[in-house]
């Protein structure tokens, strides 16, 4: 998968303290940013049951393509090709349903709540062990910042079919990747399941990773953002969604005044 020239011999696996200290570290950071997340999505449309429905739909299937369909199917496939499995090209359906999910919701927490559902049935499916809430730093990062990312965008993403869907794709598939990959392979593996890797290794599988679904979700953004207005015209995609204003309070000599 990666030449071996590539990889080095300088292998990263912290003192069990430090890693401790790191591992606090990323979830601190990881409830900060749902905080984050959920502060600045009160401001937004509230959910709705359909959106409810639709992170349950699309979560399904991530699941479905992720370790049935593509680790069964195509990851064999893509191995064959040079550099294919290290550029995830095998994620590229995964990438679009996901991309697909966003465009139909377009609210902060929508991308976490469907990685997050993907990543729980994975472990409840295929870990012979059963739920490891050790592991769900990895998890949560893999949606939390592309939620960060909707809410700074404030509502702007995949609003249109042209080019910014190109580039809100490339940006939030690259968000996927990174920093997850890199949190996953130099710290929680060897913290939790006892698996280095060399420091070679880490920075080009997460470069190359990062390359890989970056270009995916924008090649899939302007098609996602199609499929969204064929499947729910009414939505909100059909006009560009603005935070929820808070009332202005009026004076009551003014509202007085207007009764008169």
């Amino acid at each position: 998968m990666l030449p071996k020239s590539w990889e080095g011999t300088t292998t990263v696996n912290l003192p069990y303290p430090v890693s401790l200290v790191v591992y606090i570290i990323i979830w601190a950071l990881v409830i900060a940013g749902l905080f984050f997340i959920y502060q600045r999505s009160r401001k937004f449309a509230r959910w709705t049951t359909q959106d409810i429905l639709i992170i349950a739909i699309m979560g399904v299937l991530l699941e479905v393509y992720d370790n049935l369909i593509g680790d069964q199917f195509i990851t064999p496939i893509i191995q064959l090709i040079p550099f294919g499995h290290l550029l995830a090209l095998n994620d590229l359906p995964y990438m679009f349903l996901l991309m697909t999910g966003i465009a139909l919701i377009r609210k902060p927490g929508c991308a976490t709540a469907m990685v997050f559902l993907n990543f729980i049935l994975m472990q409840l499916l295929y870990s012979g062990t059963g739920i490891n809430v050790l592991m769900w730093p990895y998890g949560l990062l893999q949606g939390l910042l592309l939620d960060v990312y909707i809410v700074l965008r404030g509502g702007q993403v995949f609003a249109k079919g042209d080019w910014t869907a190109v580039i809100d794709g490339l940006i939030l598939g690259a968000l996927r990747a990174f920093p997850a990959v890199t949190v996953q392979s130099a710290f929680l593996g060897p913290f939790i399941e006892g698996s280095t890797k060399t420091l070679g290794y880490i920075f080009f599988y997460t470069l190359f990773n990062t390359i890989g679904n970056g270009i995916e979700a924008a090649v899939s953004g302007p098609l996602a953002v199609r499929i969204a207005r064929s499947v729910n015209p009414a939505s909100a995609l059909t006009r560009t969604p603005r935070p929820v204003e808070e009332p202005r309070d009026v004076p009551a000599s003014s509202a007085l005044g207007e009764g008169r």
